[in-house]
């Protein structure tokens, strides 16, 4: 069953790896490696976290808005706001101070009537005139056009109030008047026109918020998702993280981005299977995949019952491409026949099959073939436990209870049956009765490591560290050539803070099975968390890719690091890697979530390079 995601009462700032949801996580084991936060991926967790908290005092904000509410009537206040209600909470102050200058200066409308089109004003000069102006006299005449657009823009009537920020502009190409401008295209659902004017703003003034806030809300408004995120995320950063409107505005922005390509990429996707290593853990949760099918004396096996040998034969090579094609076309045999009458082992060929199909993530099909297995044999515990793992997929925990117990009704015995209770009852974080039933399918089947590997992981869980490494202890007696023992053994050290002993239970796991990619990646986590050692680092994930290209851990610990030396186009190189390797739309979010936004953020760096060391304060 798939780890439990991070409680979000956690640390505000998750690793990576956490966050990613890439960890090997199969249907069994605690993973607890991670890699620090660093400065770009985990800043954006940083700040919507942080903006959360708020202050329990009036904010900068308010206080702003008190002392205006003491100049301005009620009245002109809430028609400004109701205009421009986002770049109000952006720049703290209302929509009507749309004539304020980029240093926060401004120009109070005035309270009188709008006034007639036919009043006296420079529109009417030439450029020539225009450009026989002084530069005080050009700035006087542009504020004049400006305050003039003010009073329009307050009364609404925005195609006026556009006219004269244009003539405005004539006379000073101001930041503000394309800003105020923009502001009336906003009110009038004008959202190209309001990126254009914004853009031209911040051309001129790169760091005006209020300029920021109004493109980024444009660019949502036309579905142009990750230019919004840049222009939320450089107005969070600008704002030293007090920003709140900003922050959950790029949260927003993030989730409609990630689950939108996520639901196209899912629809458009092919079924496959994930890594090696994923399948190889999955596989982990059972005894076996199958009973072989055995032809009484003096006949032979049918078509169906040699291919379903044959695909436990692959499976037991880790060939699992060729595995699925002979059970497929033992399934296939079994159809064209229209009986399952001679076949031995019909239940278990649709129970593999719809293992299969499960994990390429066909989860329809799988229903189809492992309910055609239990129609077959209602007591095919196997079938019961693989259904149990799909209705976890689908969050369905109610109905993997039921059909637990049903498989611990067929088999009273079952330790397959017991540990898979112990894993949903990981799943609810109640570990007491998780260790309870780990307990039983140790017992019932002592020479299964799983249960005690999880064993050992729920004491620690619980504070009984003591506890948990006489667990591991006793099953590396029992079981002193499983390299896969020694990895998660060497996890729950490195959680507990001891990463030579960590280290030194990776290598061990390295040496007895240098085909897993696993202890190899904790290894180089455990390695850069305690030296820094880079190279050796990169070096040992590396060879974990060199075993199973499309391991997902490694690719997530590889981005990370790479964020960490500073090298940001490998690590969003690795970030595109791990949506590629996403098993489920859920997991594909958290990819493309972390994806964009260490684009975000290193796009920012790259246009604000005298910013960055604003950033790395933020985060200290």
């Amino acid at each position: 069953m798939a780890e439990s995601a991070t409680d979000k009462s956690a640390q505000k700032s998750a690793s990576l790896l956490e966050k990613l949801n890439l960890q090997e996580r199969g249907w069994k084991f605690y993973a607890a490696a991670s890699i620090p936060p660093i400065v770009v991926a985990s800043l954006a967790l940083w700040y919507y976290s942080s903006s959360r908290d708020g202050e329990t005092g009036a904010s900068k904000d308010d206080k702003k808005k008190g002392k205006r509410k003491a100049k301005k009537s009620k009245k002109s206040t809430k028609a400004a706001d109701e205009s421009t209600a986002a770049s109000s909470a952006a720049a703290g102050g209302s929509a009507a101070d749309a004539a304020a200058g980029a240093s926060g200066s401004v120009d109070k409308p005035a309270t009188t009537s709008v006034g007639g089109d036919d009043e006296e004003s420079p529109e009417s000069m030439t450029d020539a005139q225009i450009a026989a102006l002084d530069n005080v006299a050009l700035k006087k005449l542009a504020q004049s056009l400006k305050s003039r657009g003010n009073k329009f823009f307050q009364a609404r009537r925005y195609p006026k109030a556009i006219e004269l920020y244009t003539q405005a502009l004539r006379f000073d190409k101001d930041p503000v008047f394309y800003s105020n401008r923009a502001a009336c295209y906003a009110a009038e659902s004008d959202h190209d026109q309001v990126i254009a004017d914004c853009t031209s703003a911040l051309k001129l003034e790169p760091r005006y918020v209020k300029a920021l806030m109004r493109r980024a809300q444009a660019n949502e408004s036309t579905e142009r998702f990750r230019d919004s995120l840049y222009d939320f995320t450089t107005a969070c950063i600008l704002e030293d993280f007090n920003n709140t409107l900003a922050a959950t505005s790029a949260e927003r922005v993030l989730k409609k981005l990630a689950e939108a390509e996520a639901r196209e990429r899912i629809e458009k996707r092919e079924p496959r299977l994930p890594s090696k290593s994923f399948i190889s853990g999955y596989l982990n949760s059972f005894r076996s995949c199958g009973d072989e099918a055995i032809a009484a004396d003096g006949e032979q096996l049918g078509e169906a019952d040699t291919l379903y040998n044959e695909a436990l034969s692959f499976v037991a090579l880790q060939d699992y491409a060729k595995g699925i094609t002979s059970i497929d076309k033992a399934v296939a045999a079994i159809e064209e026949a229209g009986t399952t009458d001679g076949v031995l082992r019909a239940d278990d060929i649709y129970s593999l099959s719809g293992m299969f199909c499960f994990l390429k993530s066909s989860l329809d099909m799988s229903a189809a073939r492992l309910d055609k297995a239990l129609e077959l044999n209602p007591k095919h515990v196997r079938s019961l436990l693989r259904k149990a793992n799909l209705f976890t997929e689908k969050r369905d925990l109610d109905m993997v209870s039921q059909l637990l117990e049903l498989a611990c009704e067929v088999e009273p015995e079952n330790a397959e049956a017991f540990f898979q209770k112990g894993q949903v009852d990981f799943l609810k974080q109640d570990f007491v009765e998780a260790a309870k039933n780990y307990e039983r399918a140790a017992g019932l089947d002592p020479d299964f490591v799983y249960p005690r590997i999880q064993l050992g992981v729920v004491q620690f869980k619980i504070g009984k560290m003591q506890d948990a490494l006489a667990t591991f202890k006793d099953a590396m007696e029992r079981f002193p050539t499983r390299s896969d023992l020694y990895n998660y053994y060497g996890e729950v050290l490195a959680e507990q803070g001891g990463p030579d002993d960590a280290i030194t239970a990776f290598e061990k796991a390295v040496e007895l099975d240098q085909s897993n990619p696993l202890p190899y990646v904790n290894q180089a986590i455990a390695v850069f968390q305690s030296s820094g050692n880079a190279d050796k680092a990169l070096s040992l994930i590396q060879a974990a890719l060199k075993v199973d290209s499309e391991c997902e851990l490694a690719v997530a610990a590889l981005s990370q690091i790479y964020l960490q030396l500073g090298m940001f186009e490998e690590s969003l190189s690795m970030l595109r890697r791990a949506v590629d390797l996403a098993k489920s739309e859920e997991e594909m979010v958290s990819a493309i979530t972390f994806r964009e936004t260490t684009a975000a953020q290193y796009r920012f760096m790259k246009e604000h390079p005298d910013l960055l060391n604003k950033m790395m304060g933020a985060m200290q």
